[in-house]
């Protein structure tokens, strides 16, 4: 009786504990597991390194500089040897495409990304950082919902953009990002390991990577540098 007594307790207490999480509170969490809120709030800019590895011919690199507080990005993939850069700013949006051999300069044709193209480039520029820091000023609405095994459930909705966020209940950390895109592909991250960052932020470092287009899972792995400083042009097409 003393037995079941303690299971209904313990029950009870992971039933309250599951409907008192706000998605405000879980956050609060995670910033408190990663370097705290306030050193959050001083990356202005940031440069993001990440490898695609399925030991397949699609393998490829990605590196990201951007500045939050100029809403401006400079996203590079390279993949077989061939880099595709793509630019965002206030002032401008653009795509370079590689053209010719390998084998010679590399001569870029450019054009200009299309409306829906841009809009999703600067919602990177601090979604990649973390889709929910300051998400009420992106217009985002957070909804908790549940304990589901060991994560908690949050789904962050905003115009074109829906993502399901899971938060390991005892480390509070981001362990799984799932979203899906006007376009109607969804993509999934789940991370295996954090590491700490000389700026003192605590950042994903590898994980898998799924996209419901390319159907297969990737290695990811992440490399990231807060506020470098950037030259005057690094933006510009």
């Amino acid at each position: 009786m003393k037995k079941l007594s303690l299971i209904m307790l313990m029950m009870t207490a992971s039933l309250v504990n599951s409907f008192a999480q706000t998605p405000d509170a879980i956050f609060n969490k995670f910033y408190q597991s990663t370097g705290g809120l306030e050193l959050w709030k001083k990356v202005k800019t940031y440069t993001l390194k990440q490898s695609f590895v399925a030991n397949a011919v699609t393998d490829y690199d990605m590196e990201v500089k951007a500045s939050v507080t100029d809403k401006a990005m400079l996203k590079t993939k390279t993949i077989m040897k061939r880099s595709f850069i793509y630019g965002v700013s206030n002032a401008d949006a653009f795509l370079k495409i590689p053209t010719g051999s390998r084998d010679v300069t590399t001569v870029y044709s450019v054009k200009d990304l299309s409306d829906k193209e841009q809009a999703n480039m600067r919602r990177e520029v601090s979604d990649f950082l973390l889709p929910f820091l300051n998400y009420q000023d992106k217009g985002y609405i957070a909804t908790y919902v549940g304990l589901e095994g060991k994560f908690y459930h949050i789904e962050l909705a905003g115009k074109d953009i829906k993502y399901d966020l899971y938060f390991d209940n005892a480390t509070s950390l981001l362990s799984k990002l799932k979203y899906k895109l006007s376009s109607g592909e969804e993509i999934t991250q789940e991370y295996t390991a954090y590491t700490t960052t000389d700026f003192g932020i605590k950042f994903p470092s590898s994980g898998t990577y799924y996209s419901s287009i390319d159907k297969k899972n990737v290695k990811l792995t992440n490399s990231i540098v807060f506020n470098p400083t950037f030259d005057a042009t690094v933006f510009k097409r």
